[in-house]
């Protein structure tokens, strides 16, 4: 490992631990739960945007879905010591692939505008479905999901989600480089910078798409399913366009083909809504989440367009600049 990779995992082992040193609530505990559980389906999305460049406003169904498939398939088979748990994550992953696969045939012909219409219509269809198809989702009262129980080993504390859920989140991170760094990866980046160039060179433009469409459903179910066993109950309206455009949000406003911005932008979002609604006079605002959102988003767009993720880089290359302007001027005097 390189110093960078150094300090990046000791700067993460620290953040991960802050919640057993300072022995936070559990109220603060659900929160970092959403806030890692958000990180993983902000990873899927990036990998759709940040780095294959193709829009979605239609993920939230994705998500959704992989909460209604974990719930109904731990509830439906029978207790074998935590298999069933597993088998409920992995189906809540698979499913939603699959399922962007076969939309991708379609939608991903589309590109711009056209695709993120039709990505949206998706969602919208996806989460009537979940009203409707009241075998499956249980409609509007809505479906309970019990506390995750691995091989005799409860996971009904915050605490102990937490380690699990982190685990799932570093390995995924882990398969991102990897997948990011392999001749998939860069052939994503050479048709997010330039769909021609990319032909020129023999990338198939469909294929690669379809597989950054796929793999980004497979993170943002896998996130569902993990979310429904922390709350514990889902419903239609949880999985709307304002949580897709949430996943966007997290994504730009953390950095876009960052795997560190992806988790950095969850966390922004998340936390500050609830920060401050804390604060007396600001709390009271109605819909401060969306507005937060959106002034973000502005922002960042006008004056960060790499995200907060690089604001470090651009910080240290301006005080460099800096630093090197004077020693030329103390040159000149000397």
């Amino acid at each position: 490992m390189n110093k960078k990779t150094t300090i990046y995992i000791i700067f993460i082992l620290i953040i991960s631990s802050l919640p057993f040193i300072l022995g936070v609530q559990r109220s603060t505990m659900t929160l970092i739960n959403t806030i890692v559980i958000y990180s993983i389906a902000a990873l899927g999305f990036n990998i759709l945007l940040g780095y294959s460049g193709q829009i979605s406003l239609g993920h939230a169904a994705f998500m959704g879905l992989g909460a209604y498939i974990s719930a109904y398939v731990t509830n439906t088979l029978p207790e074998m010591g935590g298999v069933e748990f597993i088998i409920g994550i992995f189906l809540a992953g698979l499913i939603p692939l699959v399922i962007g696969l076969i939309l991708g045939l379609i939608a991903l012909r589309l590109e711009g505008h056209y695709l993120a219409i039709a990505t949206l219509g998706f969602g919208v269809a996806i989460q009537q479905v979940f009203k409707e198809w009241v075998a499956f989702t249980n409609g509007f009262s809505g479906m309970n999901a019990s506390a995750i129980n691995l091989f005799g080993t409860s996971l009904r504390s915050r605490e102990s989600f937490y380690i699990f859920s982190l685990i799932i989140l570093a390995l995924l991170s882990i398969f991102s480089y990897n997948f990011i760094h392999s001749k998939i990866g860069r052939g994503l980046i050479a048709m997010r910078d330039s769909e021609h160039a990319a032909q020129a060179m023999g990338i198939s433009i469909f294929k690669y798409k379809l597989i950054a469409f796929s793999v980004s459903a497979f993170y943002t179910g896998i996130a569902g399913g993990l979310y429904v066993h922390l709350i514990r109950f889902v419903e239609p309206n949880q999985w709307g366009v304002e949580l897709s455009l949430n996943l966007l949000a997290m994504v730009v406003i953390g950095g876009l083909a960052s795997i560190f911005g992806s988790i950095l932008g969850a966390a922004f979002l998340t936390a500050i809504p609830e920060i401050l609604k804390e604060i007396p006079v600001i709390g009271e605002i109605r819909n401060l989440s969306m507005i937060l959102t959106g002034v973000l988003l502005i922002v960042v767009i006008m004056f960060m367009p790499q995200g907060i993720a690089r604001l470090g880089i651009k910080i240290k290359f301006l005080f460099n600049k800096k630093t090197k302007e004077e020693k030329l001027k103390e040159e000149k005097v000397v």
